[in-house]
C-alpha cells in the first residue's frame, strides 16, 4: 500500500518484501535451531516460540527500515533538509580596533 501511494512499483516492492522476510526468517530461525543441540525436549517449545516473536520483529524493523523512501514523514523531512533556506542580509563587517597614538 505504501508502494502504491507513493506511485512506486508495487509489485516489485512486494516482491523485495517477501524475499526479506524469508531470508531474515530463515537466517534468524536456523540459527537459533544450531542453539536447540544442548537444552532438553521440554524447553525446545518455548524457545520456538522465542524465536518466532524475535523473526517477526526483525522482519517488521528490516522492512520499516529498508522502504524509509516510501514513507511520507520521511520523504518530509528529506525535502526540508535539501530546501535552501531563507536568509537574512549578510552580517555587517566587523570594524578594526580604533589604534591610539602616543603624544
Amino acid at each position: 500500500m505504501m508502494a502504491y501511494k507513493a506511485r512506486k512499483n508495487c509489485v516489485v516492492w512486494a516482491i523485495g518484501g517477501g524475499v526479506l522476510a524469508l531470508v531474515v526468517t530463515t537466517l534468524v530461525v536456523g540459527l537459533a535451531q544450531a542453539t536447540f543441540i544442548p537444552y532438553y525436549t521440554e524447553e525446545i517449545g518455548t524457545l520456538r516460540l522465542k524465536v518466532a516473536g524475535l523473526a517477526v520483529v526483525l522482519v517488521f524493523c528490516l522492512g520499516w527500515l529498508f522502504t524509509g523512501t516510501l514513507h511520507a514523514h520521511i520523504r518530509e523531512l528529506l525535502k526540508r533538509g535539501t530546501e535552501p533556506e531563507a536568509k537574512g542580509p549578510p552580517p555587517a563587517p566587523a570594524n578594526p580596533p580604533a589604534t591610539r597614538q602616543k603624544p
